[in-house]
């Protein structure tokens, strides 16, 4: 009787991480498309360090979010954030733009791969 109460007190522990860890990887992909859509146009002054934050803010997480998302979507946001820092800087419209529309789409799959469905559990 006493492993038939450990093993529901081990299940709802797991159960329980892994309903923490779909919350905080949707909070980071929440954050990160607010920041998206409060960036400004790639001429503005401030795109740089718009931009800026939203790698940074990426580079403070990915550590986290690589635990349970894999390596290629992981590496997609970094590379995207590294892209629109860089077109953010030197101003270009349209990389700036592509890294943006990229940026998204690698948000939109971290997130998909993270919620609760009987796809992500087969």
């Amino acid at each position: 009787m006493k492993s038939f109460a450990a093993s529901l007190i081990l299940l709802a522990v797991m159960l329980g991480g892994m309903a923490w860890n779909a919350v905080y990887i949707n909070r980071v992909a929440d954050r990160l498309n607010a920041m998206l859509d409060a960036m400004p146009d790639s001429g503005d002054a401030d795109s740089a360090q718009a931009a800026a934050a939203v790698r940074e803010y990426w580079e403070s997480n990915a550590p986290y979010v690589g635990l349970s998302v894999g390596y290629t979507v992981t590496d997609r946001v970094s590379e995207q954030t590294a892209v629109l820092a860089a077109c953010a800087a030197c101003g270009d419209f349209y990389g700036y733009r592509s890294a943006l529309a990229l940026l998204r789409d690698a948000i939109g799959d971290m997130r998909r791969l993270e919620q609760f469905s009987i796809e992500n559990l087969l």
